[in-house]
């Protein structure tokens, strides 16, 4: 008997892909949407799906929305900005209107942002500590989450909540690796100033977190995926150096990640602190609250 059924969008992300081996080991009946053509699954409580369309169940507890292009993937051409919003904003758009068309109202639907939504700090002083009341900015990455999160929250006649997730940590996929590769082989380590924040939280945490959501009875629909200890680039440097015995002897100069990037070099030099107190106030404990146990497991250090 399967504890409940969780429809789940960017289903072969690295999120994605997280977030349903999980559900598979804690026996949920899970239904993932991907782009990939005539995939199959060995497990009887995993069906892969082309579109919404596929489904044949109006059983649906739960819904993770996760589908969009990866946002550090290619340069920030308009041509690439256009892509990544509209990648976002379409699959938002057909999962609800799919669901309204069918008379289907999950218990929960948990659609995904990012902390981008808070922009960056152009003094470059990052005194501030961002709440889920803090408005978003002008920029691209901000305007980005913010047009993401509309086009969920404005079907008011769905139990939407909004995660704004961190830089999520994950042992063998994701940003991690390409993050640690450069410490291992002791070249670069402090990246521009290397005081930018970097708010992260571990892939496990993560998951636990949006099953958290699920039944979490709570009128905010904001909630900030991050682990509570705050660390600046150069801090996490330093961690990892510092377990796996290692030496940087590289800077990497903020001009040339500019020179090099343009505006979405925004993601490297610069970012915002953020709160995870409404998590923690609702009752959600992190296995990994602190960045050196993180580290610790993602590196496999006993």
């Amino acid at each position: 008997m399967y504890k409940a059924t969780v429809l789940v969008t960017g289903a072969t992300g690295f999120i994605g892909w997280y977030l349903i081996q999980y559900l598979l080991e804690n026996r949920y009946l899970v239904i993932g949407l991907t782009r990939q053509k005539n995939k199959l699954s060995s497990r009887t409580n995993l069906i892969w799906i082309n579109d919404f369309d596929d489904i044949q169940t109006k059983q649906i507890d739960f819904v993770v929305n996760l589908a969009g292009e990866k946002i550090g993937k290619g340069l920030w051409t308009e041509k690439r900005k256009n892509e990544l919003l509209k990648s976002r904003i379409e699959t938002t758009h057909n999962l609800y209107q799919w669901l309204n068309d069918q008379n289907i109202y999950p218990k929960c639907l948990i659609s995904g942002s990012a902390v981008g939504y808070y922009g960056i700090d152009s003094k470059e002083q990052w005194n501030t500590v961002c709440s889920e009341d803090t408005l978003p900015q002008s920029i691209f990455m901000s305007q980005l989450c913010y047009e993401w999160e509309k086009a969920a929250l404005k079907h008011a006649q769905h139990n939407t909540k909004i995660i704004r997730l961190g830089v999520v940590l994950g042992k063998k996929e994701g940003i991690f690796p390409r993050m640690v590769l450069p410490i291992r082989m002791n070249l670069i380590g402090k990246i521009g100033s290397g005081k930018q924040p970097l708010s992260w939280i571990h892939v496990d945490d993560a998951v636990r977190a949006i099953e958290f959501l699920f039944c979490l009875q709570d009128t905010q629909k904001i909630f900030n995926l991050v682990a509570p200890e705050h660390v600046c680039q150069m801090k996490f440097v330093e961690s990892v150096c510092r377990i796996l015995h290692k030496k940087t002897y590289l800077n990497l100069p903020g001009f040339l990640v500019q020179v090099l990037f343009g505006e979405q070099s925004q993601l490297m030099l610069n970012g915002q602190y953020i709160s995870a107190e409404r998590l923690i106030n609702a009752g959600f404990e992190f296995k990994y609250a602190h960045l050196e146990t993180a580290l610790q497991h993602l590196l496999d250090v006993n």
